[in-house]
């Protein structure tokens, strides 16, 4: 163990003085974390505010009867709950996507070091105890940025009142538990991912094609389709607006479930099709699409849950005065259900601009050789910036329109069953057209990060050895 950390330690320092860029993946990686950390924090402190709520109702819930606190303040920690549960995934997997950066050239030189006489247990230590020091690092930094923003978080307003700074400070053994839980992903996440290295290192060196997804997947939507709105008609045929929310998010996690089942496939297609036309840039960022869509789909699968929130969020109207019919209990519950859903948007449009610039800084590495062999034979420059757009754009604009679809066909029974709550009208529209505007630039802008990245990789004037 003590020559397996050793050698970790020396091939850490060659990787930071890499002049292709190796070594900035370390501090992308140590950003992503304090993100994931940060938004892990975040969302378990309103959990915890909720909950503590519970115990000690606020004021402003005095003028109803025991029984109506109790349900209301017993609702609002399963809907807070649900909303920390379907943003689990999207946090998580932004940690997952830190330990895998820059796995294509960890991968060949860990399989380097199996062919010379290491053992696999040993490479995958190596890799695990570098992405557990970096998440662990990005756990303090991530930590810091949640106190920090405390203050921010008690302007919030839910249940009629403003959350106050001590509601949302989590006890000791609750900041441990989800610090051990992102530490564990760390690990979790290098081990899996390097798994085909233990196996096989010759597997890396004859970079293997990724299998084609299947068509099945089609089928599988369709149904989860018909389930969403027969799941939303016959439950809110029966059940008030309490009920209702509760059905509100869980309709939204099926439907980020069936666009992570989908949109791999889907991305797939429209790469194949892309194949055929367009200029060499559009030729050059579907190609390796096709090549890899889990891959291309896990950039953007973030946004999913954006599109998916948004979709359902467009039916609650912006303008409050349109709910002037709707009782004082069921008024405070729709409002705060709105503001928790932008909360939500907004943490999952950070996690997924941070998701996007990850991978395409890993990519910029993963591929210097490349970038580097384009450039040596005239290709413009400008060629890979504008290949990467289309590689982000593709399955950006599909993974939005697909979840926001999903989203507004799950919303759909509740316009009919609570109309004079929920509608689609024109503030619909322009809650959609908004997010996918925002959601669109944010991650251009995220991906157009790396350009300093490449510039960096091409300026390299000599080959180095791993």
């Amino acid at each position: 163990m003590t020559t397996t950390i050793g050698l970790s330690t020396r091939l850490a320092r060659a990787r930071l003085r890499d002049a292709r860029g190796a070594g900035v993946l370390d501090g992308f990686a140590v950003l992503a974390f304090a993100v994931t950390a940060w938004m892990a924090f975040v969302v378990t402190s309103g959990t915890w505010a909720f909950a503590q709520r519970r115990v000690a109702p606020p004021q402003s819930l005095s003028a109803f009867d025991t029984e109506t606190v109790t349900l209301m303040t017993n609702t609002y920690v399963i809907l807070a709950g649900i909303a920390c549960a379907l943003l689990i995934a999207p946090v998580l997997s932004l940690g997952g996507a830190a330990a895998r950066l820059g796995a294509r050239g960890r991968a060949r030189r860990l399989a380097a070091l199996r062919l010379v006489g290491m053992t696999g247990g040993q490479v995958v230590t190596m890799s695990v105890i570098e992405s557990v020091v970096q998440a662990a690092v990005g756990l303090l930094v991530g930590a810091a940025a949640w106190a920090l923003s405390l203050p921010l978080l008690a302007m919030l307003r839910f249940q009629g009142t403003t959350f106050s700074v001590a509601e949302l400070v989590l006890p000791w053994y609750l900041w441990l538990g989800v610090a051990a839980v992102l530490l564990a992903l760390a690990a979790a996440s290098t081990a899996l991912g390097l798994s085909r290295v233990r196996i096989s290192p010759l597997g890396v060196a004859r970079q293997q094609t990724t299998p084609r997804l299947r068509a099945w997947r089609v089928a599988a939507l369709a149904v989860g389709a018909v389930a969403i709105v027969v799941g939303g008609r016959v439950i809110t045929g029966s059940s008030g607006a309490l009920i209702g929310g509760l059905v509100f998010v869980g309709l939204l996690g099926f439907g980020i479930a069936m666009v992570n089942l989908i949109a791999p496939w889907l991305l797939q297609v429209l790469a194949r099709v892309g194949l055929r036309v367009g200029s060499p840039a559009w030729l050059l960022g579907n190609r390796r699409i096709a090549a890899d869509p889990k891959a291309a789909w896990r950039n953007v699968s973030s946004l999913a849950l954006t599109g998916a929130v948004v979709g359902m969020l467009c039916v609650i109207p912006l303008d409050s005065s349109v709910l002037a019919g709707v009782d004082e209990l069921n008024l405070m519950l729709l409002t705060d259900i709105r503001t928790g859903a932008v909360v939500t948007l907004v943490i999952a449009l950070i996690v997924g601009a941070a998701s996007t610039a990850l991978a395409q800084c890993s990519d910029v590495v993963d591929r210097a050789d490349e970038l580097v062999a384009l450039d040596r034979i005239g290709v413009p420059r400008s060629l890979d910036a504008a290949a990467r757009r289309h590689q982000v754009m593709v399955p950006l604009l599909s993974t939005l329109v697909l979840s926001m679809g999903l989203g507004v066909l799950a919303a759909l029974p509740f316009t009919a069953t609570f109309p004079q709550r929920f509608a689609l009208g024109p503030s619909s529209l322009l809650v959609l057209a908004g997010s996918l505007v925002g959601a669109t630039l944010l991650t251009v802008l995220a991906a157009e990060a790396t350009r300093p990245l490449r510039a960096r990789a091409l300026s390299t004037q000599v080959r180095r050895n791993d």
